[in-house]
């Protein structure tokens, strides 16, 4: 293994690095989605109204329903994201390409400009603009982070986000859903159940964020709790509103 590929070999991403975010956010947006659904029954208070009985089978059409659906909007919605990334980030990148080749001067100037603002002296910005021009391929690249300040998504597999999503959020969102499986006869017990499920899931999300980034264990852990835990506890109190209605 020679010196670059060792280099690359140390400071690979894992696969959870690689897709946290489709992870925590598919896996947050999952449990707020079915809890939604349960906390909003359970705020309206229907069992009190016979057409709209907060049956463990009502609770459960609506929730699966609801998850499923939204799992894969949620998955789709983000596969057509990166796509639509990567064909922007391809055509500027062509352009940029093309101002490189035909028009360097101007190119240097704006990269003599940018490397100024970063802090450097005129001498140093045109020392390393001159260095720039003996990559291109280099010099393209440092153009597109800096002058355009666009991310290359190029090498990210838009199907396999969808994918972390889709499962982040089915995975996660069946959770405050399995104690209507298991409770069925006693719905105000599953209710109650499913509330410390989704204190749970929300837990579990930012032990997960906390041991793929190293941040600090608190922070990530109460980042998702509050961040899950108001999102969920304003579908009930929306529930709340529509009591007697």
């Amino acid at each position: 293994m020679n010196s670059l590929e060792k280099i690359q070999q140390e400071n690979k991403l894992g696969k959870l690095n690689e897709y946290l975010k489709e992870i925590v956010y598919g896996g947050n947006d999952g449990i707020v989605t079915t809890f939604a659904v349960v906390a909003g029954f359970s705020g309206a208070n229907v069992s009190q109204n016979d057409a709209l009985s907060l049956s463990f089978l009502t609770v459960l059409l609506f929730g699966f329903a609801n998850l499923f659906s939204d799992a894969l909007s949620m998955a789709l919605g983000n596969y057509l994201s990166i796509r639509a990334q990567r064909d922007v980030y391809k055509e500027i990148k062509i352009k940029e390409s093309g101002k490189i080749q035909n028009i360097p001067e101007k190119e240097e100037l704006e990269t003599v400009t940018l490397l100024k603002s970063e802090g450097f002296s005129e001498e140093d910005a045109n020392t390393l603009t001159q260095i720039y021009k003996k990559n291109p391929n280099y010099w393209l690249n440092w153009m597109m982070n800096n002058e355009y300040e666009m991310v290359d998504t190029t090498n990210i597999n838009p199907a396999y986000t969808a994918l972390a999503t889709f499962l982040a959020f089915i995975t996660f969102g069946a959770i405050p859903l399995i104690p209507f499986i298991l409770l069925k006869e006693n719905t105000d017990v599953a209710f109650s159940y499913s509330i410390l499920g989704v204190v749970v899931a929300l837990v579990m999300l930012g032990l997960l964020k906390w041991k793929v980034i190293k941040t600090g264990l608190v922070r990530s852990v109460l980042e998702i709790l509050v961040i899950g835990g108001t999102a969920a506890s304003v579908a009930y109190l929306v529930g709340l509103a529509f009591q007697g209605v």
